[in-house]
Parts: structure tokens; C-alpha cells; sequence
């Protein structure tokens, strides 16, 4: 028998959400095996939206640069009523994490990148044509059998993350059930290249009440359309080109070498019941699913993976709990049924095609237009909320911080430009991302008493080196917490753990300590205000 292989965290399943999974294990200092039954990275264009939370992570990797010009950016969508008239124009409020609110992406492209920043990393070890075949839970270890051309060999690690898919074979082995329905409608997606002239920057929803359609741009000539499929017809013959061909007529002339993909797929509105079974983590499509229609699936699933990197990491190295671990399913699970729910809805809206109901829709988001408050919160997409925290590894705010500092905690930090103050060799210092300065680890961010400029103090908890860099943030988006004296305690994953009054760090930070004891041990370290 082979002797067991050894790593610190068994990926399994090599599409975005494993590749994004595995990069951030990396990048917080332990060893990982990420594994894919098929011979590489997909060429598919399956996913083809991304929020800014998710490019934010993109951009954590280390992928931005070369993903941006591959996107068409800061986009928003227009919806149309049953007699092609405009129902509504939305698009993403301004921006806050430091990436465009939404924008169109091409999946291979995104799995090429992070296959590359994966193969890049010494402590990532990728193997293709490699299926996991069963996985034994222990005590300290889970045992993951592995089926490759050289047979079966046993890889034991601290812990599995399955990122494997909607069909997730490590799920069903587990037995987790989930919870949800499959949508009745199907729906014909067409995926085609040279497409000529410059892309608005809006997708369209045609809900015209007898084929529905969704048409949405991309760069480089590429462009997706979503027919749904009427009773009776056959898949088969609905993605034969010269149907497809038909099909796109009213929007544009194409041939069939335009057609990059053709095929009929349903939409299941399903999420795992338990997120966690033993040592063996759920992320991505094997812990929910959800139609399309709000453009969340491979959002939910990044927002997955970039919240249980950095516990798992920590849980490897000894400063975190079993309880922190824990907390990647209270804190992600309610927002991916939130998710799924708002994809249904909308999907509800796009997809109807009874006549009193689709006029009785076009008459009421006509009507929302004419209410500021309503028209609002349709066009800046309010509709799509954002996560937040209630539960899980988060401290509540102490009777001293104002309420408005209090409602940050258990939501993504703002990440605007700022510039270090310090001069480096006589020159100033340019503008980088805050996330920068923040570092991979946690981070205490204060804003000085008594100080009405845009000064902020950062300082990462656990580096090497421990010393306060003091940053300036021209655009204002912490302007209300200028001259506070609050601190931020931010976690790796950039969303913020405590809001602290002077003199409080101490005692927020021990308020995290069931979860993270090295952060109450830290607190010495820690110039108070």
C-alpha cells in the first residue's frame, strides 16, 4: 500500500470557487492539495457576472490587473414590459469596496487566471485528472481516497473543502441534505463571439410575456443570450445552430461558427442544510444553488471561500478555534438563502407569460418609478443586499460607540484609495487600495481623537513587524469617523469584527478571544488611545 500523503487542506473541485479557495489557504500560510476529476480548468462560459466584493477578491489574489481588461465593467440592466416599452433602468449604487458594484466576466478566462496564481504558489499542489473516491472522518484528520491514473492513493489533511459542484459527489456521500425546489421553466443559453461594435453596458431583460429573453454584453465580441424554453419543444433541436441562428434574429445577425455554446439548462433554488459535516466544508454550488436571474451563484460561492479561508488557516495554525470555524456557516448561510430567494423572485418577474399578471407587473414597476423613495431603491439596485453579520465571529458594540459607528460591524470595510503619510526618500508615497496597507491578517484601524482631518492609523495584528502606518483618505469615505478615537477591528476577510471607543480595544479584542485567542494576547502589543 501507498504510503498516506500528507497536506494541510484537500481542495476538491477546481472551478472558481476551489481555484479562489485554494489561492487564499495559501496566501495565509498553509499547504494545500486542490484536486479535479477533469483534465483542467473549464472552457465553458457558464458564470458571467461579478459584484464587487468578488473582484475585490480577485483582486486580494492578485488576478485584477490582468481580469480587467477581459470584463465590461460597472454595468447595470434594463428590464422591458410585454409591448417591448422600458420598464426600468437600474444599476448598482456607487461603489464601495474599491471594484465597480457589478460587472460581465468571461468563466474560462477567470479559471485560467486563478489556475495560473495557483501554480504560482509553492504551497498549493494541483492535481487534474485526480477524483476524490471517499473520505473518512477523524478526530484530529479526515482521510480523502484519491483515483488517479497511478489508482488509488490516501491524502490526510486537517480538513476538506468541497468545492465540487451542484452535484457535489462529496455531498451526496456525506448524505447533507438540502433544502428548496427545482425551477419548473427552462431556459436555452447561447454563448457567441463577434459580436460587432461597442457593448452598452446595460443587460437586457425582455420580459415580453410570450419567449422571455435575457441578452447580456461582453468584451471581445462576446454576448450571451437566455431564451426560455416553450412547452413541447425539444433540447435538442432548440440548440441546433440554424434554431439558435433564428432565435437571435430580432437582436442581431450571427452564423454558426459564431456560436460558442448552445444548451437547455434548469434552475434549482436548493441550500445544504449543515455547511459542515466532521472536518469537511461545503462552499460554492455544493452548498447552494440558485437561478440566475440576480446574477449571485458564483458571488455566493467567492464570499464562501474568502470567509472560510482565513478560518480554516487559522484552525490549521492554532490561533483559531473549532468555534470560529463554526461560524462559516451562521455567517454565510442566511445570505445565500437571501440570495436564492431574491434569484426566485426575480426569476418570477422575467419569466411570466400570463397576460393579466405580466400587464399588472408593467403597470406596477411603471408606478414604482413615480415614488422617489421606491424609484430609488429600484434603480440603485437596493433590492440586493448586502451581507451582514449578526451572528457569528463578531463582538457587539460597546454603550459608548455612536450608533452609526455600531452598524459597520458585520459588514465589508469600505476600501477607498489613501495615501501613507510618511514620505518614502523624500518622495510622496502614491495612492494604493486600503487593503493594501490592512495586510493579509487582522487589522486594528483608528481614527485619532481629536482629529478632523482624514487621518487614519492601521496597524496588523500578529505581522512581523509591529509599527502603525498612518494613511490619509482623500475621498471621505470614512469621513464620519474622523476624529472619533473609534478603532476598527477588522478580520482578514475585510469585514469588520468590532467597533471599539477609546480605551475599549482591549475589551473588544477579549470578546473575540472564544474564537481567536491570539487577538486577546495581541492586546499588549497594542498602543492604546
Amino acid at each position: 500500500m501507498d504510503a498516506i500523503m500528507h497536506t494541510d487542506v484537500l481542495v476538491i473541485g477546481a472551478g472558481p470557487i476551489g481555484l479562489a479557495t485554494a489561492n487564499l489557504l495559501a496566501d495565509q500560510g498553509v499547504e494545500v492539495m486542490l484536486v479535479e476529476r477533469q483534465g483542467g480548468t473549464s472552457d465553458e462560459p457558464r458564470a458571467i457576472s461579478v459584484t464587487d466584493e468578488t473582484l475585490r477578491v480577485m483582486q486580494q489574489i492578485g488576478v485584477m490587473d490582468a481580469l480587467a481588461p477581459e470584463m465590461l465593467m460597472d454595468t447595470g440592466a434594463r428590464y422591458f414590459g410585454r409591448r417591448e416599452q422600458l420598464l426600468a433602468e437600474v444599476h448598482p449604487a456607487s461603489p464601495r469596496l474599491g471594484q465597480p458594484g457589478k460587472s460581465q466576466f468571461d468563466q474560462p478566462v477567470m479559471e485560467r487566471l486563478l489556475l495560473d496564481a495557483a501554480l504560482s504558489r509553492p504551497l498549493i499542489d494541483v492535481r487534474f485528472n485526480t477524483e476524490a473516491f471517499r473520505i473518512t472522518d477523524a478526530p484530529g484528520h479526515v482521510d480523502t481516497v484519491l483515483i488517479d491514473d497511478g489508482g488509488k492513493r490516501t491524502v490526510r489533511s486537517k480538513w476538506v473543502v468541497a468545492c465540487d459542484g451542484g452535484r457535489s459527489p462529496v455531498r451526496a456521500q456525506l448524505g447533507l441534505p438540502m433544502e428548496g425546489s427545482t425551477q419548473v421553466q427552462k431556459w436555452i443559453v447561447v454563448d457567441i463571439v463577434n459580436s460587432p461594435g461597442e457593448p452598452e453596458r446595460f443587460s437586457e431583460f425582455h420580459c415580453n410575456g410570450t419567449r422571455p429573453v435575457v441578452v447580456v454584453p461582453g468584451v471581445k465580441g462576446r454576448r450571451r443570450y437566455e431564451f426560455m424554453l416553450l412547452p413541447g419543444e425539444d433540447a435538442s433541436e432548440v440548440t441546433a445552430p440554424d434554431t439558435i441562428i433564428r432565435l437571435i434574429q430580432p437582436f442581431q445577425r450571427i452564423a454558426a461558427e459564431d456560436i460558442r455554446r448552445a444548451a437547455v439548462y434548469v434552475a434549482h433554488q436548493r441550500v445544504v442544510l449543515s455547511y459542515r459535516m466532521g472536518h469537511v466544508l461545503l462552499a460554492g454550488d455544493s452548498a447552494h444553488m440558485m437561478p440566475p436571474f440576480a446574477g449571485q451563484a458564483l458571488n455566493a460561492g467567492i464570499r464562501d471561500a474568502a470567509n472560510l479561508a482565513w478560518k480554516v488557516a487559522a484552525h490549521v495554525k492554532g490561533t483559531g478555534t473549532d468555534a470560529l470555524v463554526d461560524t462559516y456557516q451562521a455567517e454565510r448561510r442566511p445570505h445565500a438563502v437571501d440570495m436564492v430567494r431574491l434569484s426566485h423572485r426575480i426569476g418570477k418577474v422575467v419569466m411570466s407569460t400570463h397576460p393579466v399578471l405580466t400587464t399588472l407587473r408593467d403597470a406596477g414597476i411603471t408606478a414604482m418609478g413615480v415614488v422617489p423613495a421606491a424609484k430609488g431603491w429600484l434603480a440603485g439596485m437596493k433590492f440586493l443586499k448586502q451581507p451582514h453579520f449578526t451572528e457569528g465571529c463578531v463582538a457587539p458594540a460597546g454603550p459608548a460607540v455612536p450608533k452609526a459607528a455600531a452598524a459597520l460591524i458585520g459588514r465589508s470595510l469600505s476600501q477607498p484609495l489613501v495615501t501613507p503619510v510618511t514620505s518614502v526618500h523624500g518622495e510622496t508615497p502614491d495612492a494604493v487600495p486600503l487593503d493594501t496597507v490592512l495586510g493579509p491578517g487582522w487589522a486594528l484601524l483608528t481614527f485619532p481623537a481629536g482629529s478632523r482631518s482624514a487621518g487614519m492609523q492601521i496597524q496588523q495584528l500578529g505581522a512581523d513587524v509591529e509599527e502603525t502606518v498612518e494613511v490619509r483618505d482623500a475621498t471621505g469615505a470614512f469621513a464620519a469617523l474622523a476624529g472619533s478615537g473609534l478603532t476598527l477591528i477588522v478580520r482578514p476577510d475585510r469585514y469588520v469584527a468590532a467597533t471599539a471607543a477609546p480605551g475599549g480595544v482591549d475589551a473588544a479584542l477579549e470578546s473575540l478571544a472564544r474564537y481567536v485567542p491570539d487577538l486577546a494576547r495581541a492586546v499588549m502589543q497594542v498602543p492604546q488611545q
